[in-house]
């Protein structure tokens, strides 16, 4: 039996990237008032405090534990990608090199060209709501987020499943809108040890949801 610690995060604005200004100014339109980013900056930093709290505290042996990371790619360049990202003031990454340092290994987990190709549709996204394009344009891109983010996950599951041994435990960080759970076969025992953000992750996803719409 293999066991995987399953961890439902929220990127931050570091992890964004250069779609920051475009998810704030989504985030804000969403909420609707004019504190919403600080809001959601400080939920963040608040979600990051209290994983960090709740892994540390469970009795792993960190030399057989495997940290498997949303949005980073099986590349041969993962310790350097999660280094740039954690000197960036990246949380999530942060702890990945402190859990690291405890011994636990981390793991190319996504796809580069699922990754390269969602970041371009949003791109693509973004151009299309600045240009007033049609509900059927919208649409397409939607669906086809909707299909990379489906093959990501087949993609994430079998990566687990082919990388974790016998007798060793998986630490999954991965976004809300993931469905990597439901996709590994009975040999898995899967944990949540963190059931409920601390604030409402459903605003999130609703806001998720709707880019494909509302840009």
């Amino acid at each position: 039996m293999r066991s995987l610690i399953y961890v439902p995060i929220i990127h931050s604005e570091v992890d964004l990237g250069s779609l920051a200004k475009e998810v704030q100014r989504q985030f804000q339109a969403a909420v609707d008032t004019a504190e919403a980013w600080e809001w959601r900056a400080i939920a963040v930093e608040a979600m990051w405090n209290g994983i960090r709290s709740r892994l540390l505290a469970l009795s792993l042996t960190w030399s057989r534990t495997r940290l498997y990371q949303d949005g980073l790619p099986v590349c041969g360049r993962e310790s350097q990608i999660v280094q740039e990202l954690a000197a960036k003031g990246s949380r999530n990454h942060q702890l990945l090199i402190e859990l690291q340092e405890r011994g636990a290994i981390v793991m190319g987990t996504d796809d580069a060209e699922l990754v390269v190709g969602e970041y371009r549709r949003i791109l693509r996204l973004i151009q299309a709501a600045k240009e007033n394009a049609s509900e059927g344009v919208l649409l397409k891109l939607k669906n086809e987020g909707e299909e990379l983010l489906r093959q990501r996950d087949v993609y994430i599951a079998d990566r687990i499943d082919t990388t974790l041994r016998d007798g060793e435990t998986g630490i999954l960080f991965i976004g809300l809108l993931h469905n990597v759970d439901k996709l590994l076969g009975p040999g898995f025992e899967v944990r949540h040890v963190i059931h409920n953000l601390p604030f409402d992750a459903d605003i999130w996803r609703q806001l998720r949801e709707q880019q494909d719409h509302a840009q």
